[in-house]
């Protein structure tokens, strides 16, 4: 077999990985993924009956590609101090090895009232401020904070595995392109998203001795329960879809096929990066400024 064939690129099972937010969206079609490829995952989410979704699509997709890989389900608040803490200890205690930790835990809090352009000053103060205090303290707890505290938690097991090398020790977060974009007001998300893109290079940067690689993927418009498919919904940014260059939502395959890149040998010298996986959205997206004039 040819060391440039894609059985030797991309060949990571066997491997365990960690996933948090596999209930839903994104991280549920990233654990089908890593599921259809051999990969061991224990799925971590909030919510148990939507874990019990994935472990369903899990089973289906393991009969279809008669996949050995282990699927354990995981119960924690990542962004409670406490139940960040108990997840790492027990991944630490039960877990021999963890050659992958996928982020993909998080939350979009809205502000509930939109100021329009050509809106009254008055409009604009209380679109400003109808976003509450404790809607950014429980987005950095979840966005940042916790996916900071359980991969510190996790180094050492992310260390051993990447002295193995082969694109092992590697950690995926997930931002968003609006971490850089100003075309909606959603201050709590996309603040919280800027200090991923941050994160990101700072854990790279200081995990570099040992080559626990840190990178990032900024997901454009895929369906999830944070982005339902339905462009009849108000709060969904699907409704944006034909703005996009590709003219369409992103597909699971194309999201695993980018982190089975990530976390194989085929992507063992990218480090510290964020992928904008957004069809070219960021492309087309611009601020607002109309006059009645």
């Amino acid at each position: 077999m040819s060391t440039l064939s894609l059985s030797n690129l991309f060949e990571i099972a066997g491997r365990q990985a960690v996933v948090t937010g596999a209930g839903s969206g994104i991280g549920q079609m990233i654990t089908q993924g890593f599921i259809a490829n051999g990969v061991h995952v224990a799925a971590v989410d909030l919510y148990q009956d939507r874990l019990n979704e994935t472990v369903a699509l899990c089973k289906k997709l393991k009969l279809k590609t008669d996949s050995d890989a282990k699927l354990t389900t995981l119960c924690y608040d990542i962004g409670d101090q406490a139940s960040n803490k108990a997840l790492v200890d027990k991944l630490n205690t039960e877990y021999e090895e963890i050659d992958i930790l996928i982020n993909c835990a998080g939350i979009r809090i809205q502000n509930p009232k939109t100021f329009h352009p050509g809106d009254s000053l008055d409009d604009l103060s209380d679109a400003a401020n109808s976003i509450q205090w404790r809607d950014f303290q429980k987005t950095f707890d979840i966005n940042v904070i916790g996916m900071y505290f359980l991969t510190t938690g996790l180094i050492k097991k992310l260390g051993k595995a990447a002295e193995k090398g082969d694109g092992r020790g590697s950690v995926v977060c997930f931002s968003s392109p609006a971490s850089v974009h100003t075309n909606q007001f959603v201050p709590t998300y996309q603040l919280s998203k800027a200090a991923i893109d941050h994160m990101v290079r700072i854990m790279a940067a200081e995990f570099a001795d040992k080559y626990i690689r840190v990178n990032a993927i900024s997901p454009g418009l895929y369906e999830s329960r944070m982005t339902p498919m339905s462009t009849d919904d108000p709060t969904s940014n699907i409704r944006y879809v034909h703005l996009v260059p590709a003219r369409r939502a992103g597909t699971q395959e194309e999201m695993v096929a980018t982190v089975l890149w990530l976390c194989s040998k085929g992507g063992a010298y990218m480090d510290g990066r964020n992928i904008r996986m957004d069809g070219g959205r960021l492309l087309t997206l611009k601020g607002h400024l109309y006059s009645d004039e």
